[in-house]
């Protein structure tokens, strides 16, 4: 049976999609990122993304993370 996965938040670069990414991962909530738009290209150059990062998370996890991002003031 699938999970159904839902956005938590979209993340301004690359670099806070990874934070996000540690900090939910330490608080053992599977997490994962996705490039908006074309933005992935960027990343492939060693470049921020241009349009963000969209953090996504399983839909019974979602009010933990929304939680731990709290905490880190987003």
């Amino acid at each position: 049976m699938e999970r159904k996965v839902v956005k938590i938040y979209s993340a301004e670069s690359s670099i806070q999609a990874e934070m996000i990414l540690d900090t939910l991962g330490g608080n053992q909530i599977p997490a994962y990122k996705k490039d908006v738009g074309s933005s992935g290209i960027m990343n492939v150059y060693g470049t921020n993304s241009l349009g963000g990062e969209e953090i996504y998370v399983a839909e019974e996890d979602a009010e933990q993370a929304l939680e731990v991002l709290g905490g880190m003031g987003l």
